[in-house]
């Protein structure tokens, strides 16, 4: 092919995550040929969908119908990508991706009224302990003064692995005709003459332009740096900041002196999320990793809200934690250990790894994903941002993704919970923050 000759494709997708990843499969699937760009290797190895595991849930206090819809809508997808996948004679399965648990969730106890109402909107199996006995009687706890615990028993409701996730996604894109070009890093995009014009740094470390009459834009932290030609309002709505996570495991001659019920125990008690703390600072995350051949669980806890400023973004993937860092999780997790009645101390958790991630946060902590507009403030229907996933995309990703490539296709859907969730993440919540 001659070097002046320039190749249009259909449509582009920036990002090879999970979202960008959804997206490119559902436009693949309405007969889009799509051009997914992933900055890494097709082994993910840094963003904030890296490990096997990420909490999944329907019920929740806040937005109550808008993630539960999310949630439940993306475990109605995957199922439609493996029976896709498994028509060339896999035999891919739900639980390849899902791992069916009890997640539980402890909350102040002002909360569980809200709590409840919600959950009478949703099709959740749940079951409640509001007082220390009511606790220690139905699951074996210890439960602190004015706090409740809340387990959600779902099937698909526990945790998922984003990776094997989007190795289907990424294979199912192929499969439709769709092409991904891992170590391909994009680094700038402008719009002439109704073309979209990507300027890129290949897997070679060439420079050249990528042409698309269409482009979804999946680059989460750096959807502010990538669109500062064409839609630069992105950067002050999304705003990039580091949490960190902890691994750790039981030492194993402490876990093998566990009983079978102390163990069934410890499985139970995972996913976590305990919100019962006076200060947000304090509240705390943890799942199962994996576990080794002997059961021994990798316990992952986290902090949706221990964020730090980032100073070098393209570096922060490496930046090592600091003791403090890692004591706060270790202690959290101690803790909870306490609470399921389970005699771990600190210095029985040993850290196994550490990481440092990014979320991309909007000021209400509820993702956009919109058309964007024009510098002469129209909307431009060939222009789909993801955006803003928080620490909490995952869990609705293949829904994410189906919104925004029926943004960019026009197709409808006609369900008012559908039409909720693209309100809440639309255009108009966008057009009302930045034309207003």
């Amino acid at each position: 092919m001659a070097s002046h000759e320039k190749v249009i494709h259909e449509v582009i997708v920036i990002g090879g995550g999970l979202m960008g990843s959804a997206a490119a499969w559902h436009l693949s699937n309405y007969g889009k040929k799509v051009l997914l760009l992933e900055k890494q290797a097709s082994s993910y190895s840094s963003g904030s969908s890296k490990g096997a595991a990420r909490i999944v849930r329907s019920s929740n206090i806040e937005n109550d119908e808008l993630w539960s819809y999310l949630h439940n809508s993306s475990v109605k997808e995957v199922e439609k990508l493996i029976r896709f996948l498994n028509r060339k004679g896999t035999d891919l399965k739900m639980e390849n991706v899902y791992t069916t648990s009890p997640v539980s969730y402890i909350g102040r106890l002002e909360e569980l009224d809200q709590l409840l109402v919600n959950l009478k909107k949703q099709d959740v199996n749940f079951e409640v302990a509001s007082t220390i006995e009511q606790a220690k009687s139905k699951f074996g706890v210890n439960l602190k003064k004015n706090t409740f615990l809340q387990r959600e028993f779902n099937s698909y409701s526990g945790t998922f692995n984003p990776q094997v996730l989007m190795q289907y996604l990424h294979k199912a894109v192929t499969q439709k005709g769709g092409q991904i070009w891992y170590n391909v890093n994009a680094e700038r995009i402008e719009l002439k003459d109704k073309l979209y014009s990507i300027s890129v740094v290949d897997s070679k470390g060439m420079p050249k332009v990528l042409y698309a009459k269409q482009l979804i834009s999946a680059a989460g932290p750096y959807t502010g740096k990538l669109l500062t030609e064409i839609a630069p309002y992105f950067d002050k709505l999304i705003h990039p900041q580091r949490v960190f996570l902890v691994f750790m495991k039981i030492k194993n001659e402490l876990f093998r002196s566990l009983t079978a019920i102390q163990k069934q125990q410890l499985k139970n008690g995972f996913p976590l999320i305990d919100r019962s703390w006076p200060k947000k600072t304090d509240e705390f995350f943890a799942m199962i990793e994996n576990c080794d051949p002997q059961g021994n669980p990798t316990l992952k806890a986290g902090g949706h809200f221990q964020r730090s400023y980032i100073p070098n973004l393209d570096a922060v993937w490496q930046q090592e934690l600091c003791t403090e860092e890692i004591n706060w999780a270790k202690e959290k997790i101690r803790d909870y250990l306490a609470f399921l009645n389970l005699p771990v101390g600190f210095d029985q958790l040993n850290t196994v790894d550490t990481y440092s991630c990014v979320y991309s946060l909007t000021a209400t902590e509820v993702p956009y994903v919109t058309p964007a507009f024009k510098h002469d403030k129209s909307k431009d229907e060939n222009l789909v941002v993801i955006a803003g996933m928080s620490g909490i995309g995952a869990k609705g990703a293949l829904c994410y993704g189906r919104i925004a490539a029926n943004l960019l296709t026009g197709k409808k859907q006609e369900d008012h919970f559908y039409k909720t969730a693209v309100s809440k993440l639309g255009y108009e919540r966008l057009a009302t923050s930045t034309l207003s």
